[in-house]
């Protein structure tokens, strides 16, 4: 018998299930679930009042009697009459021997699973403990109150906490990282004031590669610890908060990954591949396909050596044009490639770091590619250690290249006892759920299996999936080519699996290559059914392939995710090429992407940005293939334009990529013009103000009649694009034409294009400015959608506070606040620029600090150069206020490096004058040094009206005045000054030099 107590309770007999009412009114569910809970049985009396809690009838025992004698009767029928199910005992009640519990079954489960963790049995360990993560205290006898349900309660709380924690820590070890940052969230939305809870979701994230989200994990659970409990975090948790942020984002973003299974043999190969990569420079691991490189270079690679820089590893195999390499890299390891030098981008990234190991896997489809850009990154890196796989060596100077040959076949007709291609042959099928005896009658043919294997890995791993369900003797006869005959034998055996297969197996098999990366089973579905494969059979035929070993699955996550080995991806490519059908199949991955997004590309991209993401692989492949002519240019460029949210929301710096490649590629396409306008938009968030000028106004000239609500949307940019120029009459002429043109499109375009005229006005330091934004609110308010107010709430606060209309900015700053809570995306930048620029004028330069850096972070992440000049001198002011000159030197230096990027000069003024402040507080600068920096900053002013923000105008009139010289002094260069800014800088020590009596209060000065 069982007793369920969580949810509705129920027993489940031998003949039947009852549950609920089934079991009788609400005393008898009390009473069964009292007894189920007290496993060694209740006096009748404690049993009577947990009952009748208030006021027991005077006759309660024969009452008592009433309530188990109506649920022996009603369990009856399901083998629980009489004494099978409650026991009488002297003075009370229990439930029988034997009588199973689901609450002791989820404790006992929970345990299993953490003993099946700490054995390194991972997906058994999630296998186990996912179930138990739903479970909740509350689900116990739900709607009833009593002290004695409290413990009880507490315990199936604690099994959901410890199957949460189960699945953070082992999805994350065995790469699951969605299911593990889902698990983190989970943990703590139930347990919030667990600082454990928040540490692990922290690291989950840090491993995710998230690291704006890890800091805001922090930043959340600082929050509710002040709040609610009134105490900062702790060390632990501080320290796992800042080797988040110590973990360099190319790291967090392209990890190691982790194999699953055994590793057999290669003890000697490992030693030396170990050794050849203690050094920086290039080593090449070459081998024929299949012959395990990657395995060797991803065990080596997270194991040997010191990389204080981190452990990267990046796949090239999908990349077939030796342009693309340096991108692709850049894009994996999530740095801002650029459009012209991407292998710059990556090497400066790369560089700071110091000692760090990149893998580049599978290497031979490129090699020019490869070889170009690894020459430049050994130039510019001294201390990179770069490890290639690859079927041939790259033939660079002082190249190391480590040879893998394949595993020496059996001699005979018998294998040999500690044989690794047996042992992995026998550790697969296990794995796999079947069983291979290793005996008299098995090992000849195991032996000649081996043999036509010819030594390589992934071969074994090929006829183990099989022999789970094939005996031996069955698949050598189904093997018709004699491997060692062949010169390709792991194609030979992928060909003979391949040719068992039915007609739309094979289709289904061909077709996955072009999809790269894991993907879920509805995104693949799309992908390859139509064409004589019917959706329904999918599922049927990737069970199939996955039994041959043609497919890989992971089924660690609540969806199983599909991916081919890059092999077998090749092979199938091969096949897709041969059968003429490379076209089709991205004409249906083209599909496939296009039904992730809205039908209106205006639409917020938080929809749709998980699922996209979730498949950005498959999307760089359609991108690539249209790149190389096999994919229909137009398609792509339609999808580029509808993916320009989507990337100003995650990377803006790869929406620029691909954008310009495909323009380039398809000048004169049906969708280039969105195309163009899509570029242009991601141009003006970088701050690469000439070239998003020139396609701004191509997008106004090529939409004009065809979609004008674009044509207003391209005004709107490129009127703060002229204002940046300082052509302030050209800007409010094309504001007023954007006006023009928004009328006809209802409220949110004509918000966004009075928005634009607060803006431009409020660079100038115009009080009006403070009164065109609200209206445009109040416009949105009435009238305007929510994720339109959403966007330009951020704007409108921005332009009061530059014209010190604070009250205003910050009544907008709280409306806005509630709508950004979660997402990432160029909105919330603005909206947390602002933030800190309040906090700073309302003297708490802490929270500036804490809300000036997250801006900083994602701001950095997103590729919005244009905000990082404010945001950076912000936030170095506030880092000054609190008394920490060394970070506020870094900080504004790295304001000005930002703004000497932008083809537009004024952002380099607030940047010149935060470094004044900053080094007249370190003494690190005489006077007639601080007056060039003044006076250069002044002048970048004067040739475009643009006075300071007002909330930090006056602590630079204050300094200005104090220096000799800076109203008279000729103005330098602005490249100059920045060179002598940065210099200075550089010198910057960590401790404050006295201060004069103008400046004993910080805070109020700044």
């Amino acid at each position: 018998m069982r007793i369920d107590v969580i949810g509705t309770p129920a027993v489940a007999g031998p003949d039947g299930i009852l549950s609920g009412t089934a079991l009788g009114g609400r005393r008898a569910q009390v009473a069964l679930v009292a007894l189920a809970l007290e496993r060694g049985g209740i006096p009748a009396d404690r049993l009577a009042a947990r009952i009748w809690p208030d006021d027991p009838p005077r006759t309660w025992p024969v009452a008592l009697r009433g309530v188990i004698r109506a649920i022996r009767s009603a369990t009856a029928e399901i083998g629980g009459g009489e004494n099978r199910l409650i026991t009488t005992v002297p003075g009370g009640y229990r439930i029988s021997e034997g009588t199973e519990v689901d609450l002791v079954a989820a404790e006992s489960s929970v345990r299993t699973a953490i003993e099946l963790a700490a054995a390194g049995r991972l997906r058994a360990a999630l296998d186990v403990a996912e179930p138990l993560t739903r479970l909740r205290g509350e689900q116990v006898l739900p709607g009833e109150e009593g002290d004695w349900l409290r413990p009880h309660r507490g315990a199936l709380d604690e099994v959901g906490r410890r199957a949460l924690e189960i699945v953070v820590t082992a999805a994350g070890r065995v790469g699951d990282h969605g299911s593990g940052v889902a698990a983190g969230h989970a943990l703590v939305a139930g347990w919030p004031l667990e600082e454990a809870a928040h540490r692990l979701l922290i690291e989950a994230l840090t491993a995710a590669g998230d690291r704006a989200g890890a800091v805001g994990a922090f930043e959340r659970c600082r929050t509710i610890l002040a709040d609610e409990l009134g105490v900062d975090p702790s060390a632990e948790t501080v320290r796992v908060y800042l080797a988040a942020l110590s973990d360099q984002a190319p790291t967090a973003r392209a990890p190691i990954p982790r194999r699953t299974g055994s590793f057999v043999g290669r003890t000697a190969e490992s030693a030396r591949l170990a050794a050849a990569v203690e050094a920086p420079g290039l080593v090449t691991l070459t081998g024929v396909g299949g012959v395990g490189k990657s395995r060797l270079a991803a065990r080596v690679g997270a194991s040997a050596g010191e990389y204080p820089g981190g452990r990267l590893w990046v796949s090239v195999e999908p990349v077939s044009q030796d342009a693309l390499v340096a991108a692709t890299v850049a894009l994996a390891l999530g740095i801002p490639p650029g459009t012209d030098d991407a292998a710059t981008s990556v090497a400066d990234r790369l560089a700071p770091l110091g000692r760090t190991l990149l893998v580049l896997d599978g290497c031979e489809r490129s090699l020019d590619g490869v070889a170009t850009l690894v020459a430049d990154l050994l130039a510019r890196c001294p201390l990179l250690t770069v490890l290639l796989t690859s079927q041939v060596a790259l033939g660079l100077r002082d190249e190391a290249e480590v040879r893998l040959e394949p595993f020496p076949a059996p001699a005979g007709e018998e294998w040999a006892a500690g044989d690794p291609l047996a042992e992995l042959l026998v550790d697969r099928v296990r794995e796999g759920g079947g069983d291979l005896p290793l005996d008299e009658r098995t090992g000849p043919a195991v032996a000649e299996l081996l043999r036509r294997c010819a030594g390589l890995p992934l071969a074994v791993e090929l006829v183990a999936a099989q022999l789970t369900a094939v005996p031996v003797g069955d698949l050598l006869d189904q093997i018709d080519t004699v491997v060692g005959d062949d010169s390709d034998p792991l194609r030979a055996i992928a060909r003979g699996t391949y040719d068992a297969l039915e007609p739309d197996e094979a289709a289904v098999f061909r077709r996955i290559s072009v999809l790269e990366g894991s993907v879920g089973l509805a995104f693949l579905r799309r992908s390859v059914s139509g064409g004589g494969v019917a959706p329904v059979r999918v599922v049927r035929i990737l069970r199939e392939l996955a039994a041959g070993g043609l497919v890989g699955v992971d089924r660690s996550g609540p969806r199983w995710r599909y991916r081919q080995d890059d092999d077998l991806h090749r092979f199938a490519r091969e096949l897709l090429v041969a059968q003429g059908e490379e076209e089709a199949a991205f004409a249906r991955l083209a599909d496939a992407v296009r039904a992730l997004l809205p039908d209106d590309a205006r639409d917020p991209p938080a929809a749709y940005q998980d699922a996209v993401t979730d498949v950005l692989g498959c999307v760089r492949s359609l991108f690539s293939g249209g790149l190389a002519g096999v994919a229909d240019g137009d398609r792509c460029l339609e999808l580029a334009f509808r993916l320009h949210r989507y990337w100003a929301s995650t990377h803006v710096m790869e929406g620029r990529f691909w954008l310009s490649q495909l323009l380039a590629r398809y000048p004169d396409a049906p969708w280039a013009a969105n195309a163009v306008y899509a570029l242009g938009y991601l141009d003006y968030w970088s701050g690469d103000t000439g070239p998003a000028i020139v396609e701004l106004t191509s997008a106004v000239e090529r939409l004009k009649g065809r979609d004008d609500s674009y044509v207003a949307r391209a005004l709107i940019y490129l009127a703060g694009l002229l204002d940046d120029q300082d052509r302030v009459d050209e800007a409010i002429a094309c504001i007023r034409r954007a006006m023009d043109a928004a009328r006809p499109f209802g409220t949110d375009l004509q918000v966004a294009a009075a928005m634009g005229l607060g803006s431009v006005l409020s660079e100038r330091g115009d009080p009006d400015a403070a009164r065109y934004a609200v209206e445009a609110i109040e416009l949105c308010r009435g009238g305007g959608s929510r994720e339109q107010l959403a966007a330009a709430l951020p704007t409108a606060a921005m332009v009061c506070w530059q014209v010190g209309a604070l009250r205003e900015a910050a009544e907008l700053v709280e409306e806005a606040r509630p709508l950004h809570t979660e997402s990432r995306r160029i909105a919330r930048v603005v909206l947390l620029s602002v933030s800190a620029g309040l906090a700073l004028a309302g003297g708490d330069p802490g929270a500036a600090v804490d809300i000036g850096s997250l801006a900083d972070e994602e701001g950095t992440d997103l590729g919005v150069e244009r905000e990082m000049p404010l945001i950076r001198s912000v936030l170095a002011r506030a880092m000054l206020a609190a008394g920490d000159v060394a970070g506020a030197a870094g900080r504004v230096a790295g304001a000005i490096r930002a703004a000497t990027a932008m083809g537009f000069a004024y952002p380099l003024a607030i940047g010149l004058e935060t470094a004044a402040l900053v080094l007249r507080a370190s003494g690190a600068a005489d006077d007639p040094e601080l007056d060039l920096l003044l006076t250069a900053a002044a002048g970048i002013r004067s040739r475009g009206d643009r006075p300071p923000p007002a909330p930090l105008r006056a602590a630079v009139e204050r300094l200005r005045a104090s220096v000799p010289g800076a109203a008279t002094t000729a103005a330098p260069g602005s490249s100059a000054a920045a060179d002598l800014a940065l210099r200075l800088l550089a010198g910057v020590g960590g401790v404050l030099a006295p201060v004069d009596a103008h400046e004993d209060d910080r805070t109020e000065r700044l």
